[in-house]
């Protein structure tokens, strides 16, 4: 049986999607959870009949990020808030329709705001460690006035702080976005200065590295860079114990001391 015009517009109208950047005029869908887990041949985006505003753009790869799209009242143009990825657990159609009703709800204004804000940290976040390192590096070693009226770098042993980040954790996750370091990428790291990925292995290199990492990550998450939410050097297993060198010195040696 040949299905009549007006059925085979209703389907297209039910699952025509829309190439990314590009809203189709026959777009519309109701979103389910059993479409954000479709593998696609190209990148491609949903509108949602249910809930006007919302839609999921589904990679080749099979990501599944849903947005909101609105019209921000004090400049009268269009614009896309990201909301999260889906995640059959804990991010699904349905949070996501729940959490555009909540922004809805606020009013334009706010919900302007709300999404500058959201930009604004989604941008500091995505610094690299590379990049926070030698941020770091250059507050360490601006000069300022000391108690005794001189001008020196904040932090005087700024070099020895400065070769640790830049010999370890930048060799090792600098290209990593600086929120994404987690506790077991530091303590990792650890167990392989000891273990002498690095050069000779020494517990002191992973002691003085997990130092200078603490104050790099606790640096980072102050208010006003907020470029982490907290520090993953918390809670690391703890390490060896050091234990002091003893020789005997050669004549030379006893000479010159």
């Amino acid at each position: 049986m040949v299905p009549s015009l007006r059925s085979r517009n209703h389907l297209n109208t039910t699952i025509t999607p829309s190439p990314a950047g590009k809203r189709g005029r026959n777009s519309s869908v109701i979103l389910t959870d059993r479409l954000c887990e479709k593998r696609l041949s190209k990148r491609t985006k949903f509108y949602d009949r249910k809930c006007p505003g919302l839609y999921v753009s589904i990679t080749t790869a099979g990501v599944a990020t849903f947005s909101f799209k609105f019209t921000d009242r004090g400049t009268g143009k269009q614009r896309t808030g990201w909301l999260g990825v889906y995640n059959p657990e804990t991010f699904t159609v349905e949070d996501a329709r729940s959490k555009v009703y909540g922004l809805k709800g606020m009013g334009g204004g706010a919900l302007a705001e709300t999404f500058r804000d959201q930009k604004m940290a989604k941008a500091k976040r995505g610094k690299t460690v590379s990049e926070v390192i030698e941020e770091r590096i250059d507050w360490m070693k601006t000069p300022v006035k000391k108690p005794d009226g001189a001008m020196r770098p904040r932090l005087e042993a700024w070099e020895n702080t400065a070769s640790h980040l830049r010999r370890f954790l930048g060799a090792r996750l600098g290209k990593k976005l600086v929120g994404e370091v987690t506790k077991n990428d530091i303590a990792t790291l650890s167990n392989d200065i000891v273990a002498g990925t690095y050069g000779k292995p020494s517990v002191s290199n992973a002691r003085h590295m997990r130092k200078a990492a603490s104050a790099l990550f606790n640096w980072a998450a102050e208010a006003g860079r907020d470029y982490v939410s907290a520090s993953p050097c918390i809670n690391l297993p703890k390490l060896d114990a050091e234990h002091a060198r003893t020789r005997v010195l050669s004549e030379d040696e006893i000479n010159i001391f």
